[in-house]
């Protein structure tokens, strides 16, 4: 059995799982300008304690600037909203895009499993699988990955046999991409097969307790960055969120 700490070099995932879950609690309910912008500064900090580079963020920002746009361009020119409301809509939007990539930048998706089974652990007090439910979830977030790489290899294959996307009209394009489909979802479906032989050979349905390759201890620089989280989460909520 090897510690995780051992192998990186970072905070243990349910401290990123748990501190990411409360700064999006404070990113849904805060609806003030002032506030969302002192949660987006905390949650640049969050990201630069947990090891992401300052260049992600702007890599983040210019991939999710378009949607921005196409936001403020719908809601201040077709429904007509107030400017206020539209700032705190983008400034919302553009915290839990930078969040939620932060979160799946600093995990594996192993670690999302462990961390969302070793948190939710109580509930299996009350009959409620959480095994199963980890499971699901990582499973799910596998087969994104699994699927834009096949599309990737598929576009690859259909650029070296002479199909180039830049040459195309738009409606070639759209007619291809559609095309696209029909070998994604056999090759999803051919993969759910072989992944749940695998599970079904390694005992994933048997009662008996599993073991991990990699086993993870909370250090504590976990509980100090995990209880200043925590605190400041309720310092918050008593200023800023109580009044909501």
């Amino acid at each position: 059995m090897y510690t995780r700490s051992a192998i990186q070099n970072k905070f243990d995932p349910r401290t990123i799982f748990l501190s990411s879950l409360l700064l999006f609690s404070f990113i849904a309910f805060t609806n003030n300008i002032n506030q969302m912008i002192f949660f987006l500064l905390l949650i640049l900090i969050h990201s630069i304690v947990v090891g992401i580079k300052i260049e992600y963020f702007l890599k983040i920002l210019i991939a999710s600037i378009w949607l921005l746009l196409s936001i403020v361009f719908i809601n201040y020119f077709l429904i007509g909203r107030d400017t206020q409301y539209i700032i705190i809509l983008v400034l919302r939007l553009f915290g839990l895009i930078l969040l939620s990539s932060v979160f799946l930048s600093s995990l594996s998706i192993m670690d999302i499993g462990f961390a969302i089974e070793e948190c939710f652990y109580f509930l299996r007090y009350i009959k409620i699988p959480v095994y199963v439910l980890s499971s699901v979830i990582v499973l799910s977030l596998k087969f994104i990955v699994l699927i834009k790489e096949e599309a990737l290899r598929i576009q690859k294959a259909q650029k070296a046999r002479g199909l180039d996307f830049k040459l195309m009209s738009i409606k070639d394009k759209l007619y291809n991409i559609i095309n696209l489909f029909i070998p994604i979802i056999i090759f999803s479906i051919q993969s759910s097969i072989k992944i749940a032989i695998a599970m079904e050979i390694r005992g994933y349905s048997s009662n008996y307790k599993k073991t991990r390759l990699y086993k993870s201890y909370m250090k504590v620089k976990d509980y100090i960055y995990l209880s200043f989280i925590i605190i400041f989460f309720i310092v918050c909520y008593f200023l800023f969120l109580k009044n909501i």
